[in-house]
């Protein structure tokens, strides 16, 4: 899906990695930040594939 555009794979390849490294600090403020940020990282990654797919 993604891999013949590099910076949308390197988006959620680092979102993906901070998602994961804010569910095992969760307990923290940092945490719940990098959760959020990887989260957002994949959502943006998905949408703007799905514009170029379909619009």
């Amino acid at each position: 899906m993604f891999f013949h555009n590099t910076t949308l794979l390197l988006l959620v390849v680092l979102g993906v990695i901070a998602t994961f490294i804010g569910f095992g600090l969760r307990d923290r403020n940092v945490g719940l930040v990098l959760l959020g940020v990887g989260f957002l990282a994949i959502v943006y990654a998905v949408i703007t594939k799905a514009i170029a797919l379909f619009g």
